[in-house]
């Protein structure tokens, strides 16, 4: 099979990009690992960044049903700080989302392909369980997972990263408490976000140190069990039922990731998680990869290549990973943290100056 455009992932950045250069005509082919909806590990926060992308490929978020967060509370321990955010964000389930946007995509004339396993890419040749592609372009969007056949980072050690993901249904009483906030929970090893998906449904998305994981015992139950010290999030899950026969899980997290082009010639367009991957703490994950999706079908259509659209999205983003990497430091350090918290008592626009500080840059039309 030939297709001008193979996208491989049908994610939330693959799906946007085949939207948007099918809209444009663009013959394009979407490559989905999946045979239905499903969520990934996420923590589900829509920024303004992030809505404002959506509304611009015509799915509003509030109109799928996510709902308004509009507040920042940080627990650790029993100290709790509160501040408004500065812009609405929003809170939706990916297993929504993505299959909004694969529809999108759909509908704008992408050949989408379901339930179908990429086993190989050798330059613009894909192979997958169903047979080969040759493509004229390839947009690589498998998220935080890598092919075999293009290996992204540096291999696993005891001071990464885990994340999991569980969605719960709050009692009406943790619902009231909960708002229309994003809580999070710092412990020092790592972070807890908790948030609404949807009327009484609450993501919790967390990112833990391998290590410390591994000390807690290297399960599940004992990693909760040691969060539910927190007494903030303890108050929240004490009569929560778990939605998810068992948590998501994904290790390795590459945080800090800028994909760097080894040529001039390199043949594959990495998108969202593939060519940036930002801390998970600053909320803007899911608008950096919107951002790579819109940066690259812009580019695409004005004849760039795959090395000019790596530079410009590190041009772009690179400063908010950057920022946000050193936000996600701080949060470890035991001294830094203590300091934090205190000066956010005494001043709790600190806080809301923090989730501004952290926000990507307006979009800007880009030379070739």
């Amino acid at each position: 099979m030939v297709a001008p455009v193979v996208v491989i992932g049908g994610g939330l950045a693959g799906a946007a990009a085949a939207t948007r250069l099918a809209r444009t005509g663009q013959a394009v082919t979407v490559i989905e690992r999946e045979g239905g909806p499903h969520e990934k590990v996420c923590g589900e926060f829509l920024s303004v960044e992030a809505c404002q992308d959506l509304t611009d490929l015509g799915l509003p978020p509030e109109h799928l049903g996510a709902v308004a967060i509009d507040r920042l509370r940080v627990l650790h321990g029993r100290h709790s700080v509160e501040a408004p955010l500065p812009f609405v964000a929003r809170g939706l389930s990916r297993a929504i989302l993505d299959e909004a946007l694969l529809e999108a995509a759909s509908q704008a004339g992408a050949e989408v392909l379901r339930g179908v396993r990429v086993t190989g890419l050798d330059g613009t040749r894909v192979l997958t369980s169903a047979g080969e592609h040759r493509a004229a372009h390839v947009m690589l969007a498998t998220g935080k997972h890598d092919l075999r056949a293009m290996p992204r980072g540096a291999p696993a050690t005891r001071e990464g990263y885990v994340g999991f993901k569980m969605h719960w249904r709050l009692s009406p009483a943790a619902l009231t408490a909960l708002g229309s906030a994003i809580e999070l929970v710092l412990f020092g090893q790592g972070y807890a976000g908790l948030q609404r998906v949807g009327a009484a449904e609450a993501n919790l998305c967390l990112v833990v140190r391998r290590s410390h994981f591994a000390d807690l015992g290297g399960t599940w139950e004992a990693l909760l069990a040691h969060l539910l010290l927190e007494p903030g999030l303890a108050s929240r899950l004490a009569d929560a039922q778990p939605l998810l026969a068992k948590p998501l899980a994904i290790a390795n997290l590459p945080y800090g990731h800028l994909y760097q082009p080894r040529s001039d010639n390199d043949a594959v367009w990495r998108l969202g998680d593939q060519a940036a991957m930002t801390a998970s703490l600053s909320g803007d994950g899911m608008a950096v990869a919107l951002r790579s999706a819109t940066l690259a079908a812009d580019l695409f259509a004005r004849g760039a290549s795959a090395a000019q659209f790596h530079r410009q999205l590190a041009a772009q983003v690179g400063p908010q990973v950057r920022r946000a990497m050193a936000l996600q430091r701080m949060s470890e350090r035991p001294l830094a943290l203590r300091l934090g918290l205190r000066a956010a008592r005494f001043w709790p626009a600190l806080l809301t100056h923090g989730a501004q500080a952290t926000r990507l840059p307006a979009y800007q039309t880009t030379k070739v």
